[in-house]
């Protein structure tokens, strides 16, 4: 039979796994709004805004897409205790990076958007990297179950 050990977490784990989850179930919602709604997101926005936000090429939304799928499932390994939320969190983190690079400073984001606009995309970066963070040292602290490698056959 496989045995899962596991060591007793605080409470607080549990609340800021729930976070991530609820945080990159909105990442989700806001790709989903970019892909399926971006014209009506841009009704409000100037001729030079939406011209910026319709030169960012598709590879640019793979690689949004990329980051939340995977800041998702590492959500999901947080809450299932799994030391695969670690590799998923880094992938996740430097998805938003090249995301964030591109769109905000390549393509000229910031410029077109205003400085304020730099807030959010620094936001993402920040908590990608603090959830990145918290996976690795809950690791380092046990807290994530420890699959045995033999598994009984009936």
């Amino acid at each position: 039979m496989n045995q899962e050990k596991k060591t007793s977490v605080p409470g607080w784990y549990w609340v800021i796994a729930a976070v991530a989850l609820l945080w990159n179930l909105m990442g989700c919602a806001a790709f989903a709004t970019e892909i399926f709604a971006q014209e009506t997101a841009m009704e409000s926005w100037t001729e030079a805004q939406r011209e910026w936000a319709q030169s960012i090429p598709g590879w640019i939304y793979f690689v949004y897409g990329l980051a939340v799928i995977t800041g998702l499932a590492g959500s999901i390994g947080l809450l299932m205790r799994r030391p695969w939320a670690i590799r998923l969190f880094a992938v996740s983190l430097v998805a938003v990076i090249v995301q964030m690079i591109y769109s905000m400073i390549i393509a000229g984001g910031l410029k077109v958007m205003g400085a304020s606009a730099a807030v959010m995309p620094a936001l993402v970066i920040v908590i990608a990297a603090a959830l990145l963070w918290f996976s690795a040292n809950a690791r380092r602290r046990g807290w994530f179950g420890q699959v045995s490698p033999t598994v009984d056959r009936a």
